[in-house]
């Protein structure tokens, strides 16, 4: 029981932060992660309990919950961002041949390994809605709406420091799609040897075919969790890497 306390003094800290979007690189809602990683890490079973509780009943989990979850798995052992995405992809690609019934079958066994993924969600639940099971699309549909805001409300992504926290790349292009937004040029940039990627955008019209002659705009996303994290990595690991990428000379 102590451990819960304890976990939920932290969630209730965290929820204090929910309206503020956060000027510090290194926080995300007003929480530094450093602090994050210690409460997931400290208090694994109860993480753990929370993670069930979002796969058997997510309609019970709270907001505070849901963003300790979703920020709080890239500080888990099996937080491999790289994998993830392209387990997720081999399911896109069952839905492009038009393979709806093995999507939902094989998608579901990456539910249990992936719960926090935006895309998978999105996914299961336009293949559920192609396969007449109109009420689970629903059910899916509303998970992904539940996980995609988390990442969506952390930030403007006008700058570095208000940039967009993310867990995966995948929920880079889920925002700009929240943010009817077409991308044009996409660089990663470094910021206080922390990696961003800026996203030159333009914004769509209300019928999403065109795009309006506006003004290009610049939206920033903090990709510090799958790169860094994920990965391994750090900024010195990254600046060799482009070295010998670009074949830069010492």
């Amino acid at each position: 029981m102590r451990t819960k306390y304890l976990f939920f003094s932290f969630l209730f800290v965290f929820n204090m932060h929910l309206k503020a979007q956060s000027s510090d690189i290194n926080k995300v809602y007003g929480l530094e992660l450093d602090t994050l990683k210690t409460m997931v890490l400290k208090h694994k079973n109860y993480f753990t309990h929370l993670k069930q509780k979002w796969l058997n009943t997510p309609q019970k989990i709270t907001s505070d919950e849901l963003m300790s979850l979703y920020y709080g798995s890239c500080f888990m052992p099996d937080y491999k961002p790289v994998n993830e995405d392209k387990a997720i992809n081999q399911i896109a690609q069952l839905m492009d041949e038009m393979n709806f019934e093995k999507a939902l079958i094989e998608g579901k066994k990456l539910i249990n390994m992936y719960p926090f993924n935006a895309r998978l969600y999105m996914l299961m639940g336009y293949a559920s809605k192609k396969t007449g099971q109109t009420k689970q699309a629903k059910i899916y549909y509303k998970r992904y709406a539940d996980l995609i805001r988390v990442p969506l409300y952390s930030g403007n992504g006008k700058n570095f420091q208000k940039a967009f926290v993310v867990r995966s790349i995948s929920d880079e292009y889920l925002i700009l799609n929240q943010k009817d937004s077409e991308l044009i040029e996409q660089a990663v940039r470094y910021y206080h040897k922390k990696p961003f990627d800026v996203f030159v955008v333009r914004k769509k019209t209300p019928d999403h075919q065109s795009i309006q002659k506006s003004l290009k705009q610049k939206l920033y996303m903090n990709i510090y969790l799958p790169f860094f994290v994920g990965q391994n990595k750090n900024y010195k690991m990254a600046q060799e890497e482009a070295k010998k990428k670009y074949k830069v000379k010492p």
